[in-house]
């Protein structure tokens, strides 16, 4: 019986470990995607307070 208890508790412990590991990595954060747009003429990554593009200064639609 006493084999069967130290079965029980390597597999209680091995189960908290990757729990814990699971619980621990990094979420990603979606907030910061919106901050940011692309330009329909060149394609480059521009932050949404610019009106211009940084790349090829084309004026960016307000709604895009």
């Amino acid at each position: 019986m006493g084999a069967i208890w130290i079965y029980v508790g390597v597999v209680a412990v091995v189960f908290a470990v990757v729990a814990a590991y699971r619980m621990r990595q990094v979420k990603p954060q979606m907030k910061g995607y919106a901050l940011q747009r692309m330009c329909p003429a060149c394609g480059l990554i521009t932050p949404r307070a610019n009106l211009v593009c940084l790349e090829c200064g084309k004026v960016m639609v307000a709604g895009q």
